[in-house]
This record gives C-alpha cells, sequence and structure tokens, in this order.
C-alpha cells in the first residue's frame, strides 16, 4: 500500500478518534445536547400551527431547513474553526513537518466533521419524528432522498469549511465573521419560512447559497408534493438542486488544495509563536 494510502488510512483513524474523544468532552456534549435541544423545543411549540393553506405544520415545514443548517454549519462554520484553531496552537505545522502529513491532515478532518454532522442528524432526527406527526410522509424513497442529499451538501460544503480555515489567521476571526455570515445566509435563505415571504432582490442573494438549494432538496424529500407551492416556480428543481450543490463541490475542490497548500507553507515556528503571543496578549 502506497504511503498516501497509509496517510489517509491514519487520517480516517484520527478523524474517528477526535469525534469519540469530543464525545466525552462536557463542553462539546453541551453543544451537541444544547444545540439539539433548542431545535427540538422550537419544534415542539409549532407542531400545531398550521402553515394557511397547506395543510402543513410550522415543524413540519422547518425541520427540512434544520438539518440543511446543521450540513452548512458543521461542514463550513465548524471546520473553519477548527482548521484556525490547530494552526494557531502548531498542529497543523506538525502535521506538514510528517511525510504526507497534510494529506492525513485533510483526511482526518473530514472523516471527523463528516461522522459529527452524521451524529447530529440522528440525534436531532429521532426526537423530531416522536414530536411531529406524519413526518415522513414519502416512505423510504424519501429517506433516501434525504441521505443522498445530505452526503451532497458535506461534499459541497466540507471544501468551503477548509477554504475559509485557510483564509482565516485565527478561530476568533472565524467566530465573529463565521457568524455574521451565518446569519446572513439564514436570513436569505428561505430554511425556516417560505422564500417567497422575502424581497426579489434577497430571493435572488439566496439562490447563489448552497444552504437555500440544500434547504430546497431536503423539503422535497421529506415535505408532501403539495407543499411545493410555496417554493420559487411552484417547482422543486431538482435537476437545479444536485447542478447547483455539484457546482459549489466542484468550486471548493479546486480553491481548498490551493489555499491548503499555500497556507502550509507559510507555517513555521516563528510563525506559531507570532500567533500564540498575540492570543495571550488579549488574554
Amino acid at each position: 500500500m502506497s504511503a498516501t494510502a497509509n496517510a489517509a488510512r491514519a487520517g480516517v483513524r484520527r478523524g474517528w478518534t477526535e469525534f469519540t474523544k469530543s464525545l466525552r468532552a462536557p463542553e462539546d456534549i453541551g453543544y451537541y445536547v444544547i444545540g439539539t435541544t433548542v431545535f427540538v423545543v422550537v419544534m415542539f411549540l409549532n407542531r400545531h400551527n398550521e402553515m394557511e393553506g397547506t395543510g402543513l405544520t410550522t415543524a413540519q415545514f422547518m425541520l427540512p431547513g434544520v438539518l440543511a443548517f446543521i450540513v452548512i454549519f458543521t461542514a463550513a462554520f465548524g471546520l473553519a474553526t477548527a482548521v484556525t484553531t490547530e494552526r494557531e496552537d502548531g498542529t497543523l505545522l506538525r502535521m506538514k513537518s510528517l511525510p504526507h502529513g497534510m494529506v492525513g491532515y485533510v483526511v482526518g478532518q473530514t472523516a471527523r466533521t463528516s461522522i459529527e454532522a452524521v451524529f447530529n442528524l440522528v440525534i436531532l432526527a429521532i426526537p423530531a419524528t416522536l414530536v411531529i406527526d406524519a413526518l415522513w410522509v414519502n416512505g423510504v424513497s424519501g429517506v433516501l432522498h434525504l441521505l443522498v442529499l445530505f452526503a451532497l451538501g458535506l461534499l459541497a460544503c466540507v471544501p468551503l469549511g477548509f477554504v475559509v480555515g485557510s483564509v482565516f489567521k485565527n478561530p476568533r476571526s472565524v467566530g465573529g465573521w463565521g457568524m455574521l455570515v451565518m446569519g446572513g445566509l439564514v436570513m436569505v435563505s428561505g430554511v425556516f419560512f417560505p422564500i417567497l415571504a422575502l424581497p426579489g432582490w434577497a430571493q435572488l442573494v439566496g439562490q447563489v447559497t448552497p444552504l437555500y438549494w440544500l434547504g430546497l432538496g431536503m423539503r422535497e424529500a421529506i415535505l408532501p408534493d403539495a407543499v411545493v407551492a410555496l417554493e420559487i416556480s411552484q417547482s422543486w428543481r431538482t435537476l437545479e438542486v444536485f447542478g447547483v450543490l455539484g457546482a459549489w463541490a466542484v468550486v471548493g475542490l479546486l480553491l481548498a488544495p490551493v489555499l491548503l497548500r499555500r497556507m502550509a507553507r507559510r507555517e513555521s515556528g516563528a510563525a506559531v509563536e507570532a500567533r500564540r503571543e498575540s492570543a495571550l496578549q488579549r488574554v
């Protein structure tokens, strides 16, 4: 087996190990529990609030958007935060010094992020199924459609996480600007409410984002066909969903390796020490 393949296998093991360690860390458990609880409580409170003229409750409409948000948040924001954190503490520099270390690093972060996203999907879907009546109206085909979109969403957003993590120098910058961007995406993407309720300019901006298309595809997978009347052009635009998410994946896969190599070349002991000193001065 080649050295690159060995590095990739080591990366997968590292990703799994980091995820299992997070299940024993109180702060990470709090993140999983609190995030899931907030969404479940909101859906529980809206389980009988019917959206006028649709026969659909607000909770039913919200769930596909919540799942889409989980993918974007975990794969883009969460991964970018992890990359900048390990860049600042010197982990990235140590990986760079190992043979094929960057291959193992990228595979490891991808594995950990993907496992975390799947875990978040499971711990949300189970209580949502208990809280929301007639949730999986499209049966097995709808569930399979959802899983395919979930995988495609990860493929589209994980490279973006590496891109963002390569651009920002520290996790505080990602946390500040990243939360503003995530908030803006939620506002214009129509994942928690019909996008037709937004002004025309916001609808156009929303359709540029992967969050809108992932949410649209997941609504098709989960909700009854009649709900398509709430969508732009009264259509699920299935081919466009896969096309746009695929395009985002291609763009990310082209940009991520270039930016990661550029970031790795700039890493040095002096750069890590300078970032540590700068971080200590802010404490």
